[in-house]
């Protein structure tokens, strides 16, 4: 009996395992699926299965729905779009983990990656089940990417207490209230006891203060921001005040100039108000209604997505979080999978480019924009490939009939950009760049940037170009205008900085048009009077000698080398030619082919300094306007004449 009853369960046993199975290995596949979830404003991907992925596209466009209730919506729309890659659990989200100072940030449960083409979130879905479901983590970390969309430079504390404010964000089962406010336990433990950070100090944390790195002073600093942002919206009257203060702040005001004029106080009274606040503990919350009941699951679309384009998505997050090695192993096997991917050959070719290895670069995404001619980001790619791979040519490898096809090339690919996503605002950004850099096309510069600031007002980057524009044009009032808005607005000190640069080529430019004008009109009064003296040579339509025979490619000028100006950046050829100064770069002498048909200058003894007597030269060099050192073009050589070089 016994023995019929072991028998009996090893066969029952077995039969069951051959029934579970099969199911078994069903779940795990689906499991493993890579799917895609889109909603109004969001990509949700990855491999944690349809209900969770559905989950979190919901919750967040509930909570984008709560939070466009605090800032105005006026540019409230990123200029890019959001991709949410959700992970099933922490092993599986270990190697997509940030990194600080070579130390992968373990702690993380997820962290938002804002990009200039894309913006990613990203979620590991066990540590969020763990803490309740409630997707604290995801909300917080969207509540970053709004305020960098509304504007990138807003203090750390406000960005951190409002993203630990509004985490807890809850929608009621009718969906027509949303509950903010709900207490934090864990920061409610962090102050507990603890003196408060004072408030100068609070608002001069950045991410290399040790208030934002150091583990025992981190708690502190993200508690009391979370304390001081709760007090501010639900605890006092000073909602309205607060909305001021991230206005004046996103218009480039300072933290305290905008504290005093939204708050009308100094900051030491808020600290005594905000003490008593966290003594109080009490934390109320607060609730918003909606007109009517939110409905986003029903507009949800769901698409499965191969190996191969789970594989570049992951290549493309750690391509943005500066991890271009790890990126580069993802995106190979994703091509090994499915070699037409173009959207895996375009993260590729960006992994060559910062690799520097420009030309491979060009390689991937010509083939990418073969494979997808609509992919936008493809096109504007391949001419910051080509741009790149055109500065780093050496001279004597380039002729100017290339150098023209290729500009006109980065041209093509960047209105084509354009034409495809006209919101593409780096798109806009660097074809103004190079129209710039060769000085031909200012106006149309100046077009682009218009558009460009009209689609983000906020972003002064763009204001410093136009300034630039409008210097290369001669505008100096309006440069200058440009210039003040961006040094009274700019909160990012290297704009700052570079907006006091420009300032200074403005005024040395409206100086030397002056001092050249005046040599102008005083060599028109020579020329007309018998006393005028001779040209070392004259200057037809294609330059250079009119009987001599032409020894380098390139445009060509006559004149006098007045000037050799060295220095770490390189050296600066000024050279006095028909009542203008063509000021000509190079990295070093030594990249300047030098020449001479007289025997008052040995090439071998050029030194740097000011020539007096200025030289007789015949210059050729490639044309490209550089604003940064205020250059006309890079010289490629310098022939010295006679005097009488053409008598």
């Amino acid at each position: 009996m016994k023995r019929r009853d072991t028998k009996l369960f090893v066969f029952l046993a077995a039969a069951l395992l051959a029934l579970l199975a099969p199911a078994t290995t069903r779940t795990r596949a689906a499991r493993d699926e890579w799917l895609g979830v889109r909603s109004q404003n969001f990509l949700v991907t990855g491999q944690a299965g349809e209900k969770d992925l559905r989950r979190v596209a919901v919750r967040l466009e509930e909570y984008r729905a709560a939070f466009s209730r605090l800032l105005s919506d006026e540019h409230f729309e990123p200029s890019v779009p959001t991709t949410v890659v959700v992970f099933r659990d922490e092993r599986a989200y270990e190697p997509f983990q940030p990194v600080f100072r070579g130390q992968t940030a373990s702690f993380v449960a997820g962290y938002f990656q804002p990009g200039p083409d894309i913006n990613y979130i990203t979620l590991a879905l066990d540590t969020d089940n763990a803490r309740g479901g409630s997707s604290s983590t995801l909300l917080h970390e969207y509540t970053h990417l709004l305020v960098n969309n509304y504007f990138r430079d807003a203090p750390l504390w406000l960005k951190e207490g409002l993203a630990e404010f509004y985490s807890t964000a809850r929608v009621s089962g009718d969906r027509r209230r949303v509950t903010l406010g709900t207490r934090i336990p864990l920061r409610e433990r962090e102050l507990r006891g603890r003196a408060l950070i004072p408030l100068g100090t609070l608002f001069d944390v950045d991410q290399q203060s040790p208030y934002y790195f150091e583990a025992d002073k981190r708690g502190l600093f993200y508690a009391e921001s979370w304390a001081l942002v709760h007090y501010l919206l639900n605890g006092g009257t000073r909602r309205a005040q607060l909305a001021r203060f991230i206005e004046l702040l996103a218009s480039g005001a300072t933290a305290r100039e905008s504290f005093r004029q939204a708050f009308q106080m100094e900051t030491g009274k808020l600290e005594n108000e905000l003490a008593a606040y966290v003594q109080l503990a009490s934390y109320p919350e607060s609730a918003e209604a909606f007109d009517r009941p939110l409905d986003f699951d029903s507009q949800l679309q769901v698409k499965s997505m191969t190996e191969a384009e789970g594989l570049a998505c992951l290549g493309d997050l750690l391509l943005h979080t500066e991890r271009a090695d790890d990126a580069e192993v993802y995106l190979r096997r994703a091509l090994e999978l499915d070699e037409g991917l173009a959207a895996a050959r375009v993260s590729l070719g960006v992994v060559r480019i910062k690799q520097g290895r420009f030309a491979e670069a060009r390689e991937q995404l010509q083939r990418a924009t073969a494979l997808d001619p609509q992919n936008y980001l493809a096109h504007y790619r391949l001419a910051d490939a080509l741009n790149r791979e055109g500065t780093v040519t050496g001279s004597d490898k380039i002729s100017v009939q290339d150098f023209e096809r290729q500009t006109d090339a980065i041209r093509a690919e960047l209105r084509k950009a354009i034409e495809l996503a006209p919101s593409s605002l780096e798109s806009y950004r660097l074809l103004a760049s190079v129209e710039l850099e060769r000085g031909d096309k200012p106006d149309e510069a100046v077009s682009l940037l218009r558009r460009a600031s009209a689609l983000a007002p906020r972003r002064l980057d763009f204001v410093l170009l136009l300034a630039q524009a409008s210097l290369s044009k001669g505008e100096f009032d309006e440069a200058r205008r440009l210039v003040g808005q961006v040094a009274r607005r700019g909160g990012d000190a290297r704009l700052r900085e570079q907006a006091a640069m420009l300032a200074g080529r403005i005024n040395a430019r409206e100086e030397l048009d002056v001092r050249l004008k005046s040599q102008a009109d005083e060599a028109a009064k020579l020329e007309a009077s018998d006393s005028a003296p001779a040209q070392p040579c004259d200057m037809p339509a294609q330059g250079g000698p009119q009987y001599k025979r032409l020894r380098f490619a390139g445009e060509q000028a006559c004149g006098r080398l007045a000037e050799i100006t060295c220095d770490a950046a390189g050296v600066l050829l000024r050279v006095e030619a028909g009542g203008r100064t063509l000021v000509l770069r190079a990295a070093d002498l030594r990249d300047v082919r030098f020449v001479t048909y007289t025997a008052n200058v040995k090439t071998g003894r050029l030194t740097c300094g000011v020539r007096a007597p200025a030289d007789p030269v015949l210059v050729t060099y490639r044309p490209k306007r550089d604003e940064r050192v205020g250059s006309d073009g890079e010289a490629l050589a310098v022939e010295f004449i006679p005097e009488d070089w053409n008598h």
